[in-house]
């Protein structure tokens, strides 16, 4: 019987120099063991069969053709998980072409755990593909899966990696907009605990998340007030606080164009604080002189600077620019000296934080 798998192929000829030296030409133990498969009834075909095959062209299928040997394997296993089931029949004909072959049990778990898994992680991100799994899609994941013969183990790994690429996935399309929303961070969790899957983060994405949800805070009028021992007015909230040193300009009163990072935010009507990003470029502090180390405080209403030396205040409806940097945020006032705030984390969120309060001022 032909298996439609495997066609007849014409043997390749020698050439002048190996037909004089009565040569045969390797690859043609490959094409005969080919077109025995598509000629006989595959339980039929023994394995001295093969292996006279082998011994005519004096191959080691074994070797140096063991990958083109384990094709033919692949190609059948391929072929009987068209249907997605493997019958009692369908495993006999692949015990038999695996001892015909010399395939080792090693190498016919990993194909068939691939070809298997492929099959079995398609069906699974389509259950999934609505962020659950239901009692009726698990039994028919644990029919498909007994009906492949995939293992266990290989299953609820491809499972698990289905499920993390799901809230991956997920998580990616809710930070595109660099904001995270009560709403999405709880269908992520949901999704999460309908999975059974982890939301597994390193220190730097969480990172992210922590911030992105202060971003859509702060859009949406939600911003954190911090508890801070200062003595603010009683309807003065604060907002930021860090350690941070104070510069001023040591050549010009104003900053030098040549140095500047291109994002410069002009105080004007608008929501020119929304899309503020933290810029690649530093503010070069050779030029700037250090005048104080203390803590900077930021409110609804004032920057507070509390310096070893001496407290400096600014008021918000006196800052007309301001220009954001990696380790630090230029002020440009209406009067006076325009201070370099030079800190090295997060002046992207303090940014934000004094784009919206100076949008907010009565």
């Amino acid at each position: 019987m032909e298996h439609h798998i495997y066609k007849k192929k014409e043997l390749v000829k020698g050439g002048f120099l190996k037909n004089l030296l009565g040569q045969k030409v390797k690859e043609n133990a490959l094409i005969e063991i080919n077109n025995l498969l598509a000629e006989k009834e595959l339980t039929s075909i023994t394995v001295d069969e093969v292996q006279n095959i082998a011994a005519k062209y004096k191959v080691n299928l074994e070797g140096e053709f063991n990958n083109d040997v384990l094709v033919f394997y692949t190609d059948y296993l391929r072929s009987c998980l068209d249907d997605k089931y493997l019958s009692e029949e369908e495993l006999a004909d692949l015990k038999h072409l695996k001892f015909i072959l010399g395939i080792n049990d090693k190498e016919v778990d990993i194909i068939h755990s691939q070809l298997a898994g492929e099959i079995y992680k398609v069906e699974v991100e389509k259950a999934i593909e609505d962020g659950m799994l239901d009692d009726d899609e698990k039994q028919l994941m644990e029919k498909l899966q007994n009906d492949l013969k995939l293992p266990a183990d290989v299953a609820e790994k491809i499972y698990q990696t289905s499920g993390q690429e799901l809230l991956s996935n997920f998580m990616n399309n809710a930070l595109s907009d660099e904001m995270l929303s009560p709403e999405e961070e709880a269908e992520l969790q949901k999704i999460a605990q309908n999975l059974n899957a982890e939301v597994k983060l390193d220190s730097s994405t969480r990172a992210n998340l922590d911030k992105y949800k202060l971003f859509w805070q702060i859009e949406n009028d939600e911003i954190p007030e911090l508890e801070v021992n200062i003595g603010l007015p009683r309807k003065e909230k604060c907002y930021f606080q860090t350690k941070a040193d104070w510069l001023e300009n040591a050549i010009h009163p104003d900053i030098d164009h040549s140095t500047r990072s291109g994002l410069r935010i002009k105080i004007a009507k608008g929501d020119y604080w929304r899309n503020i990003h933290k810029q690649e470029k530093t503010l070069h502090k050779k030029e700037w002189n250090h005048i104080d180390s203390g803590q900077l405080y930021l409110t609804n209403k004032k920057i507070i600077f509390k310096g070893a030396k001496g407290d400096k205040i600014i008021l918000l409806n006196r800052i007309t620019e301001f220009e954001v940097y990696v380790n630090g945020v230029f002020l440009e006032k209406e009067k006076g000296i325009n201070p370099f705030l030079n800190f090295g984390a997060n002046t992207d969120i303090f940014a934000m934080l004094l784009g919206k309060a100076i949008s907010q001022l009565d």
